[in-house]
């Protein structure tokens, strides 16, 4: 069942497919526990230290994760080389990566239960309260980077982590136990918050949680940030300097987004009412931003051009 999972998911477009076992994560929730005490998840109510930590959770009997990493680099994707355009995370360029990982992971599922009767499982892409990052290290993917973001080795960081959690005990992959960022500081130094620490980052000072998390009102130094570096939805920063992503897996063309959608049109054009925001957002992750808040972020930022 093992092998045949992991050349299924494979075949679906994941570059690394690991097995991990589903055990709570006992040397994280003090890490956990501190991180929320500091109040770095002000603007992520949603998230609970103690279901982080237990996979089991999520899914009651989960004995085995399987953890895929799914790249969506492209080898011409610049954000903001389109005259007049706003800088938007390659990752909101396509379609919603949630359909298109959650669709293969529910076929998966279901070709799973077809041959293995009473298998019980959950498909898990970002929303579902798990580390991912720490259950694909376990499933010897890659390692935590010090951008927090995981690097899956030569493959890079350009990817996204799909989880299908599984009743049935599988053998478990050698976990990713050393990291190899030595003592590059390249996505530390770039950050022009300085929201990130060595394997650390602060949503309290990222400019992803202003543009995309909460609307509520950002810290100067971050407003000034968004302002002037013109990322209006997300940031790529520190993945763009990350030397682990110089040659990185190329990702699938369904995540790469067609011509004239929002990272290529120019800002002025950009001021969209709700109808039109609805439109141009459809199927895509930037859906979850009202129209309202994109208006003041593309705002802020004409402003600070003009």
């Amino acid at each position: 069942m093992k092998d045949w999972l992991r050349a299924e998911a494979l075949a679906l477009g994941f570059a690394r497919v690991g097995f991990a076992s589903c055990e709570p994560f006992e040397a994280e929730k003090a890490r956990l526990r501190q991180w929320f005490a500091e109040g770095r998840a002000a603007h992520l109510p949603y998230l609970d230290p103690d279901v982080l930590a237990d996979p089991g959770r999520v899914l009651a009997g989960a004995q085995t994760a399987l953890v895929g990493f799914f790249p969506y680099a492209r080898p011409d994707a610049v954000p903001g080389a389109a005259p007049g355009s706003l800088k938007l995370s390659r990752y909101l360029w396509g379609t919603d990566y949630h359909i298109t990982l959650k669709g293969r992971l529910s076929r998966l599922l279901r070709a799973a239960q077809e041959r293995s009767p009473g298998l019980q499982g959950r498909v898990c892409v970002d929303t579902a309260p798990l580390l991912e990052r720490q259950l694909a290290a376990r499933a010897g993917l890659g390692w935590q980077g010090k951008h927090t973001l995981l690097i899956a080795g030569k493959d890079g960081s350009w990817g996204f982590l799909g989880v299908l959690l599984l009743d049935a005990a599988l053998e478990r992959d050698a976990p990713f136990e050393t990291e190899h960022c030595g003592a590059c500081t390249a996505c530390l130094d770039i950050c022009p918050t300085q929201a990130l620490a060595p394997f650390r980052l602060d949503p309290n000072r990222c400019m992803t949680t202003f543009t995309i998390e909460t609307e509520a009102e950002p810290p100067v130094e971050v407003a000034e940030a968004i302002a002037t570096t013109g990322w209006a939805a997300g940031c790529d920063l520190c993945q763009e300097v990350c030397p682990w992503n110089g040659a990185p897996a190329w990702g699938d063309p369904e995540l790469w987004g067609r011509p004239g959608r929002l990272h290529e049109a120019p800002a002025e054009g950009l001021l969209l009412g709700a109808a039109q925001w609805r439109v141009r957002t459809r199927r895509t992750a930037l859906r979850r931003v009202r129209d309202r808040h994109w208006r003041k972020i593309v705002g802020a930022i004409l402003a600070a051009r003009y």
